[in-house]
């Protein structure tokens, strides 16, 4: 468990879905377009962030729907300005339990990842004793282990409040 101060973040949108599992197949393959397309190295070579780490976060506009914003971006250093073309978000600060996901290889990252969040809301969640902390948002946290070939890992952090 990590109390975490709220952070800036700018760089790329998504809208997708959690109906019929969407996500799952919509969010690998917008990493890899960001990737593979110039916006990682574009995004990268910017002033304003704070590091090189990166976040991936799920912003619901309505928790009635299944439909979501997905921010794929970096933090943003203390009043800096961003220029026109990314798209900015803050993740609200909160008390968040902390998860890695098992070390993987290239080929079974993403499916690690998707591992991990199912155990999360499925096990851990319901069996825990807190709840979603429905004033802030889940995201997954990328550091230096993410570019290790042999073992990459990422942490998802889910904002929680006592039952």
């Amino acid at each position: 468990m990590v109390t975490m101060a709220a952070v800036k973040l700018a760089g790329f949108a998504l809208k997708t879905t959690t109906k019929d599992g969407e996500n799952f197949r919509e969010i690998p393959k917008f990493w890899k377009a960001c990737m593979t397309d110039g916006r990682y190295e574009k995004l990268h070579g910017e002033t304003f962030l704070k590091s090189h780490n990166d976040y991936g976060v799920c912003f619901f506009e309505n928790p009635q729907t299944e439909e979501f914003e997905y921010v794929f971006g970096g933090e943003v250093k203390d009043n800096h300005d961003i220029p026109d073309g990314y798209h900015v978000r803050t993740i609200p600060g909160a008390l968040f339990a902390v998860f890695s996901s098992p070390p993987a290889d290239d080929a079974g990252f993403s499916a690690a990842i998707q591992e991990t969040w199912k155990f999360i809301y499925s096990e851990w969640l319901p069996n825990s004793e807190y709840e979603f902390d429905k004033n802030s948002v889940d995201y997954e946290f990328y550091d230096e282990r993410a570019m290790d070939p042999d073992g990459k890992v990422c942490d998802i952090y889910i904002p929680v409040v006592k039952k």
